[in-house]
């Protein structure tokens, strides 16, 4: 999969709790079960149709992801076809979920000095860890060469030859 990633930004604030991202009603080991309820978390927001959420890069506040650690609070982002996660910090437990998943997910605390509005286009180049969003270019914290990987691989259960 190519180091660069671009398209419009779903926005989603600080402190988002997993259990928002994915009501525990949805918890099913069924895909579609689990995708419908990221959909009722975004749907009605400002360009963030049910059916336009593939192609997208999360842009979050600070702690971002707290919460249960249910693997589906984070397997949602991919069963959604987002492309990668920014987020100015992450919640210890669901940043190591997204990445096990094979999902980039980086902090930048720059993050936190830019206003992003949804559907803002965003580029991330994991490469150089470079974001572009808001006519800002912003520098990551990166990938871990261990982390970079397991994405390559496309998620830890790969990598690991399961």
């Amino acid at each position: 999969m190519s180091d660069l990633r671009r398209g419009p930004a779903l926005v989603l604030g600080d402190d988002v709790n997993t259990d928002v991202l994915h009501p525990s009603r949805f918890y099913s080991l069924d895909d579609t079960t689990v995708r419908s309820g990221f959909l009722g978390a975004v749907e009605g927001r400002e360009g963030a149709a049910k059916a336009d959420l593939g192609g997208r890069l999360v842009v979050a506040g600070t702690n971002f992801g707290i919460g249960s650690s249910r693997e589906t609070g984070a397997r949602v982002f991919q069963l959604a076809g987002i492309q990668a996660v920014v987020a100015v910090s992450f919640a210890r437990i669901f940043h190591r979920n997204v990445l096990n998943l094979g999902l980039p997910a980086l902090a930048c605390p720059a993050l936190a000095d830019v206003t992003v509005e949804e559907g803002d286009e965003v580029s991330l180049d994991l490469s150089t860890g470079e974001l572009t969003v808001a006519g800002q270019t912003l520098q990551t914290e990166g990938l871990d060469p261990h982390w970079q990987q397991v994405l390559d691989a496309g998620g830890l259960a790969p990598w690991l030859g399961l």
